[in-house]
């Protein structure tokens, strides 16, 4: 599923395009938004808020839609897929805007886009640097919950995918089965949480290590079974999404990230772990 930084850049992309254009041509084959109509209309904002993109229009009409695992975006070309799978084509000015196999998508008035989004938490990847103590408010809000689960609850901070809740878990030396509760320090890993998927969101690939920047590339994101890349001695363990709380696959190293009564953010790591990436400069700058 698409991360808060991927749909981020996603609709920068779709702004760069098309901000400003007057569609010329609209076509809805999804039950969902059999009225809808956009010709003559112009795109006056495009935004995201975590995993959610949103189109805004001049009749102070959005059309928002979420991606999770099959949905996609086609921006410029006119698309190839059949019919059926072009939920939405708009002909702009400047080419083709198509939403395919979209498991969500509808339309609202944009003064009532709270009734869509309003249950999600800070926007991580807003142009505004994120609260992270509103975020850490948030998370113990709950905080018997593994902090895993509590990363991906949307409703505690929008953004965090799959990628992120076993990537930052670990470059902070903490379980992802942590309880949040029983964690000392959290607002330093939601520092840096919050730091790496701004910074990837802005430079382009989900890069955790800071190593081959150009490319995706992560400490144990789906290495299961391979050497810890940090203490070089320990199998990565794993669990499958029948076997989490919050039912997704996860890694981790039983060495480095050990559950215990109570556990310590380790800020030491975060730094060494984070020396390469350019994430590392606003980690711990004022209000996030």
């Amino acid at each position: 599923m698409p991360e808060g930084d991927t749909v981020r850049r996603l609709a920068d992309r779709i702004s760069r395009r098309f901000l400003g254009q007057v569609c010329e041509r609209s076509t809805a084959r999804d039950p969902r938004i059999a009225h809808l109509d956009l010709a003559g209309r112009r795109l006056v904002d495009v935004d995201a808020h975590g995993k959610w993109l949103l189109l805004r229009f001049d009749d102070d009409r959005t059309v928002y839609g979420h991606l999770r695992m099959d949905g996609k975006w086609e921006v410029g070309r006119r698309a190839t897929q059949p019919e059926w799978q072009r939920r939405l084509e708009l002909r702009m000015e400047n080419g083709w805007l198509t939403a395919i196999d979209m498991p969500i998508i509808g339309s609202v008035a944009t003064a009532k886009e709270h009734s869509v989004i309003g249950h999600l938490g800070p926007d991580l990847c807003r142009p505004e640097t994120p609260d992270i103590d509103l975020i850490c408010e948030r998370l113990h809000s709950n905080g018997d919950r593994p902090l895993a689960g509590a990363l991906l609850d949307q409703r505690n901070v929008a953004g965090f995918g799959n990628l992120y809740a076993v990537e930052v878990p670990f470059i902070a030396g903490v379980s992802p089965f942590q309880h949040v509760d029983a964690i000392g320090d959290l607002k330093a890993l939601v520092a840096c949480g919050a730091a790496l998927i701004r910074t990837n969101a802005e430079r382009g690939p989900q890069n955790t290590t800071g190593r081959r920047l150009h490319t995706s590339h992560h400490w144990i994101y789906g290495r299961k079974g391979r050497l810890c890349p940090w203490c070089s001695t320990t199998p990565l363990d794993g669990a499958g999404e029948l076997d989490t709380a919050w039912q997704r696959v996860t890694t981790w190293c039983p060495s480095c990230q050990p559950v215990g009564e109570r556990v310590n953010v380790d800020p030491t790591r975060i730094v060494a772990a984070m020396c390469l990436h350019p994430a590392r400069r606003s980690m711990f700058a004022p209000g996030g």
